[in-house]
């Protein structure tokens, strides 16, 4: 009897992981497109009021796409916002926006919104 109940608790914890595993994100790839005429310099993912570093070590001119990835262990609910370069060189920051990035394929930036599906 205690072997069955301790292998009971055991498969319980295991499907409570694995349940809470796959509401969080792990790496997470998708397409960011510019659809504006900026060159996109940033992509900061939000949580707990905190901003990450930028997740973009590259820079995204008007009219291209490109893959990201890149790893997340939190909820697949998040805030997030790009930066573009404005005329004099400094960066822009754009709204902040709410985003399911588990199930984001490509997120569009129009030189005003970002936007997803």
């Amino acid at each position: 009897m205690t072997i069955k109940l301790a292998y009971t608790a055991i498969s319980a914890t295991l499907a409570i992981l694995l349940t809470a595993s796959t509401a969080n994100a792990a790496g997470m790839n998708f397409s960011i497109e510019n659809s504006s005429e900026y060159i996109i310099t940033g992509f900061y993912t939000g949580e707990n009021g905190e901003w990450s570093s930028n997740w973009m070590d590259f820079t995204l001119v008007g009219g291209e796409v490109a893959d990201m990835a890149f790893n997340y262990d939190g909820p697949c609910d998040i805030e997030f916002y790009v930066t573009w370069e404005a005329e004099d060189g400094s960066n822009i920051e754009g709204d902040v926006n709410s985003i399911d990035i588990c199930d984001a394929d490509t997120i569009y930036f129009d030189g005003v919104q970002a936007t997803y599906d």
